[in-house]
This record gives C-alpha cells, sequence and structure tokens, in this order.
C-alpha cells in the first residue's frame, strides 16, 4: 500500500475522511480504480462478486494496514460498504450483474438517500414518494444530508410507493441514476465553508421499473440490511485512523511538554 502512495497519490495521505470529505474528491475517485487494479476492492465480497472472499479476520488486517500507510479516505465507501452487500444478499442476478462491476471496478459511485427534513432518526417518517408510468418509477420528494451526491452516478432512495401507507409498510428501495432531469443538488454549506453533505430534490426524476431491490412495498426490509452492513467493518478504517490520530497528538503534546497543562490533558 505504501508503494503506491506515492507519485500522483502521495497527497491523498491520511485525506479524505470523516469532516475532510470533500477533499481530493476526484483524485480519491482515481484511487478507487488504482486499488481495483491490484484487487484492493471489496475484499470482504464473495468471490463470485468480484471480491477477494476474505474472512474477517484479513478484512480487519487489510483495514489495519489500509490505515497505518496513510489511505485515504474511500470515495467508494457507500457503494462497496452499503450498497454492494446489500444487492449481494437482496438484488436479482440482473441487478448484480449490472451494479457490482462498476463498483468493485471504481468507475460507478453512490450516494444514500435515506434521510428527509422530517425522517432522520425516525426513518419511517419517509415522505418521498414514487409511482409506477409505464416501464419507469417516477420519484418526487426531498432528502437531505446526502453525502457526496454532487460526484455521485447512482443513489439508493428509500420512498414511500403504495398509496396511503404509513410507517414501515408500502415503501420500496430503487436506484436512481443521479445524471437526469428532475432532480436538483443543493449543497449543505457548512461552518468550515466545506460542503459534502447535500439536500436533494427528485420532481419527477426516473427510474427503470426492474431497478427495485426486493418486491416493491417491502423496502424496509431492504433497508435496515443496508443499515446492518454499515454496522459492519464498514468504518473500521476509520476508527482506526482516529486512533493513530490521537497517538500522534498525544505524543506531540508530550514532546512540546504540554501534557503538565490540566486544560490540554482534559482535551486529549
Amino acid at each position: 500500500m505504501q508503494n503506491h502512495l506515492c507519485g500522483e497519490f502521495e497527497l491523498l495521505r491520511h485525506r479524505g475522511g470523516p469532516g475532510d470529505e470533500h477533499a481530493f474528491v476526484q483524485e480519491r475517485m482515481s484511487w478507487e480504480r488504482e486499488l481495483a487494479t491490484g484487487g484492493w476492492t471489496g475484499v470482504g465480497w464473495p468471490s463470485e462478486h468480484g471480491g477477494r472472499g476474505l474472512p474477517i479476520n484479513l478484512e480487519v488486517a487489510f483495514h489495519e494496514e489500509y490505515s497505518a500507510a496513510g489511505g485515504p479516505g474511500r470515495a467508494g465507501l457507500i457503494g462497496e460498504g452499503l450498497l454492494g452487500p446489500t444487492l449481494i444478499h437482496f438484488g436479482t442476478p440482473e441487478q448484480q450483474q449490472r451494479f457490482l462491476p462498476g463498483i468493485i471496478s471504481g468507475t460507478e459511485f453512490w450516494c444514500q438517500g435515506y434521510s428527509e427534513p422530517n425522517a432522520g432518526s425516525d426513518l419511517a417518517n419517509v415522505k418521498t414518494r414514487a409511482w409506477k408510468d409505464g416501464d419507469d418509477w417516477v420519484i418526487e420528494g426531498q432528502k437531505v444530508w446526502t453525502s457526496l451526491a454532487q460526484w455521485s452516478d447512482w443513489c439508493f432512495v428509500v420512498c414511500r410507493t403504495e398509496e396511503g401507507s404509513q410507517r414501515h409498510k408500502g415503501l420500496s428501495y430503487l436506484l436512481v441514476p443521479m445524471n437526469q432531469p428532475g432532480i436538483e443538488i443543493r449543497p449543505i454549506r457548512q461552518i468550515t465553508g466545506t460542503a459534502e453533505f447535500n439536500e436533494v430534490f427528485f420532481d419527477g426524476a426516473r427510474t427503470s421499473a426492474d431497478l427495485c431491490v426486493g418486491a416493491p412495498g417491502e423496502g424496509w426490509k431492504v433497508a435496515m440490511g443496508t443499515l446492518a452492513f454499515e454496522r459492519g467493518v464498514l468504518t473500521l478504517g476509520q476508527q482506526m485512523a482516529f486512533h493513530r490520530e490521537l497517538t500522534e497528538i498525544t505524543e506531540t503534546a508530550k514532546e512540546l511538554g504540554m501534557t503538565s497543562d490540566p486544560v490540554i490533558r482534559q482535551r486529549l
């Protein structure tokens, strides 16, 4: 890994993690393709779906080495860690064949269409809706806090497809192309001046009728499956990076003789 984080990729060391997701996005997308050439994307995916099929202990070892080498925040994290495993477990063979290769190769990037202004931790309060029109779904509504939407090719959208349904019932899990009329992305500018989060407005956006993961109306089950994958090893590399940063800050404070300051100790 160290040997690859040089030349055009050297500037990516330790960049693009939480709070820094806006940094070097295009370069990190190129890095995804670099990882893919060595077979280092989807290391925990089954081999029949393009992964290495590593057991959990070796998957953890990979994340340890990646973090120790200063590997940047993964631009393909949402596709590889969330949507990919969801398709492997819930998708049709056609959906798997269409989308998994683009995730593994680092050529297609995804964002997550879950949260809404009134549906954050209470996800079952989703109001975005979709209905069938011929061979398409038509989508109307709004999503918010959508990370990296402005750079994504696709979005997996939880929306209400059964008129009059409430809460967990009547939801569907649609795969929606982002580059089309009927989708507006508004960056959410933070106090730092950066904007990796976005509002996404769907106003007559369309996707093919066969791009519903699971049966229509059973989207809650699929959405919860996605969240289960998020609680796995998805953020392990981030946690290891946090540990490295804390260790470096602590050592620097010791070298500067600042650890005797009670305020510094408290902040550490």
